[in-house]
């Protein structure tokens, strides 16, 4: 069992939060650092990241999830999915950032998702009804109309080049909602690829 010192956590927490101006509270803090445990104590069963430094483990895992909280006005009691969850990322960090949040995880591997079932029950205040685990593929659901145009967010982060991502995800975004594709380098490329041009 890991057992990460509550006291170096806090103060690299702390550290990278405050350099990106994101607020928290004391729960907050609480609730990434049981999370930050749990990730790191299942990760060699799951086989769920390569990272393990607790400094990148925040700023790439856990500040780089909750960005667009910064950039958009997401009202209350939203419905996100997020596709292709892996270890719960982005919608874990989400989560705990606001708590109000109704959360699809969807993931291929049945081990992910049985991780994150479990990983969710760590976090302060933790209501079932919030959380809904689907495992499966994109491509599958959105043919379903019980998915189809549901959520007001769908969430992806290292799934697919965006050209095959909006082709696979966007039937269950609703007409008002959002798709926020997580991208690095390669963003501008693939927006144009996308685009067609």
């Amino acid at each position: 069992m890991v057992d990460i010192h509550y006291g170096m956590f806090e103060e690299k927490f702390k550290y990278h939060f405050k350099s990106h101006d994101i607020g928290f509270d004391e729960q907050i803090l609480k609730d990434f650092y049981r999370f930050t445990n749990f990730l790191l104590s299942e990760n060699e069963k799951y086989n769920l990241t390569a990272i393990k430094d607790i400094d990148e483990i925040i700023v790439k895992h856990y500040i780089d999830s909750i960005m667009p909280l910064k950039y958009f006005d997401i009202p209350l009691k939203s419905h996100i999915i997020d596709v292709g969850t892996g270890a719960g990322f982005p919608a874990v960090p989400f989560y705990i950032m606001r708590k109000d949040l109704h959360i699809n995880f969807m993931d291929s591997s049945n081990k992910k998702i049985d991780f994150i079932c479990d990983a969710v029950k760590n976090i302060s205040g933790y209501n079932k009804e919030n959380f809904f685990f689907l495992t499966g593929r994109a491509e599958e659901y959105a043919k379903d109309f019980m998915f189809r145009e549901e959520y007001d967010f769908v969430l992806s982060r290292a799934v697919a080049r965006l050209n095959v991502l909006c082709e696979l995800i966007s039937p269950l975004v609703k007409k008002s909602g959002y798709l926020i594709a997580y991208k690095g380098k390669s963003a501008e490329d693939e927006v144009r690829e996308a685009r067609g041009r």
